[in-house]
């Protein structure tokens, strides 16, 4: 304390004066230790935080869903505060709605933002959606390899693994589901012919039509999709339900291993 002022040096500056080593400083010598930044330091938050209640996903679907962008339908069933980045990402890794219907719930999972549980309701929605187009109380009459490719060919012609579905059918041949059975590299030792009857035995089918793609794109039957036939139908013989036929699907073409007379005779 300085005895004639009755103060400490280095008064702090609202009391009235500076350090005198505070006033010698010059601001310049640290410069070369202070970090510039040429971007401004901003808070990432997602857009719906941004925008306005009648310009969010869930409003619009509400007001009227048929105008909406298949980004804000997908937005609403993600769900989120980064639903619209997320519905975003998906759109641009599958490309199209179609392929996000055909990919399986684990491959969708994999987009940043989805989870399991987002991945199957967005799996089911998509089912449902495909059921509405379908008559009420009118279900697809298989009358030959043609109508079952018809349907077929949608789910099966883009993947890029090998699927296998069954189709059971009732004793008018009305298709009653299709279901998954496997998928990746398909062969007669992994192949478990009882799981394919499953569906058929569940839902007492009368019937039921195989189907598997090729990710090749040639719908050619190889001998082992010949040797997976003959002891599907073998077993359909055992459990009496009768095995219709087994497509093979190409990107464009499909051929069925009935009419070829593989596996059947």
């Amino acid at each position: 304390m300085d005895p004639a002022k009755g103060k400490m040096e280095g008064q702090h500056p609202s009391r009235g004066g500076l350090s005198p080593f505070l006033k010698e400083i010059d601001m310049n010598d640290f410069q070369p230790y202070l970090i510039q930044s040429t971007h401004p330091q901003t808070y990432n938050l997602p857009r719906l935080k941004h925008l306005p209640v009648r310009e969010q996903p869930a409003f619009r679907v509400a007001k009227d869903s048929d105008a909406c962008s298949l980004a804000e339908l997908l937005a609403v069933i993600i769900g989120g505060s980064t639903q619209i980045e997320t519905a975003e990402r998906l759109l641009a890794q599958f490309g199209t709605i179609q392929k996000i219907a055909q990919a399986h719930v684990n491959e969708i999972a994999k987009v940043q933002g989805v989870s399991n549980l987002t991945a199957l309701r967005l799996k089911a929605a998509l089912a449902l959606g495909r059921k509405l187009l379908q008559p009420e109380d009118e279900r697809p009459v298989i009358h030959s390899p043609g109508d079952a490719a018809q349907i077929l060919m949608p789910m099966l012609a883009h993947r890029e693994q090998e699927y296998m579905v069954v189709m059971p059918l009732d004793t008018r041949n009305r298709m009653l589901d299709v279901i998954e059975i496997y998928h990746g590299s398909l062969n007669s030792s992994m192949v478990r012919v009882g799981e394919l009857f499953k569906p058929a035995l569940q839902r007492n089918a009368a019937a039921i039509l195989i189907a598997h793609n090729h990710p090749s794109t040639d719908p050619t039957p190889s001998p082992e999709d010949i040797s997976v036939t003959r002891a599907i139908v073998q077993a359909g013989k055992l459990l009496d339900v009768s095995v219709l036929d087994h497509l093979v699907i190409g990107l464009s073409r499909w051929v069925s291993l009935k009419e070829k007379g593989l596996g059947f005779n």
